[in-house]
């Protein structure tokens, strides 16, 4: 009787499991896997309504993970970046990130300057409203849930509330939305408009 509730229990833990981790989940950490996945992270205008793109030049992936490219797209409110690659950090894409950056910022759960591991990173463009800025961004983990980096070569660390980067130009400021793993704010700088925005 006692084996049997065992059993039960331990069926009824797995299938628990397995529904919270689908293959389109970017909130979980996959360890030892080699599927690939679809990594969404998105970007919010917030206050303003700024028109976004991105084009992908190079990337840097943990040996061994798959690798299906960059698309781009609106699949829930936000704007966002899929990148279809599997889920293993390590240190050789962390340190392409850095070197393709000169500051950077992450969602939750981070607190460091810069990622020792990453899933993978990616380099391109980012256009927003028009006017293209080099931008490398990354995918990691902490505490079992994936998050994301992003940065760029130019890039400066914006002071604020939060660990803010801002674009070589100064008009543009990216920032982690709340407690979200996978979500960055875009707005204006407040050297760029006012302060009561």
């Amino acid at each position: 009787m006692i084996r049997n509730v065992r059993s039960v229990l331990f069926a009824l833990i797995i299938a628990i499991g397995l529904a919270g981790c689908g293959s389109g989940d970017s909130q979980n950490a996959d360890t030892d896997d080699t599927t690939e996945h679809d990594n969404w992270v998105y970007f919010d205008p917030w206050k303003d309504n700024i028109p976004l793109a991105y084009a992908q030049d190079d990337h840097s992936i943990t040996s061994g993970q798959p690798w299906g490219g960059v698309s781009t797209g609106k699949p829930d409110l936000d704007w966002g970046i899929d990148v279809k690659a599997g889920r293993k950090g390590s240190s050789g894409p962390a340190a392409w990130f850095r070197s393709n950056a000169s500051a950077a910022t992450c969602t939750a759960d981070c607190n460091t300057d810069w990622p020792s591991d990453l899933n993978f990173a990616i380099k391109g463009t980012i256009t927003i409203d028009g006017t293209g800025y080099p931008v490398t961004i990354g995918q990691g983990s902490a505490f079992g849930r994936n998050n994301w980096w992003i940065g760029g070569p130019g890039w400066t660390i914006h002071s604020g509330v939060y660990a803010n980067v801002m674009t070589p130009d100064g008009k543009y400021v990216i920032m982690p939305v709340d407690n979200t793993t996978d979500q960055f704010w875009i707005r204006t700088s407040y050297s760029s408009k006012s302060r009561s925005d």
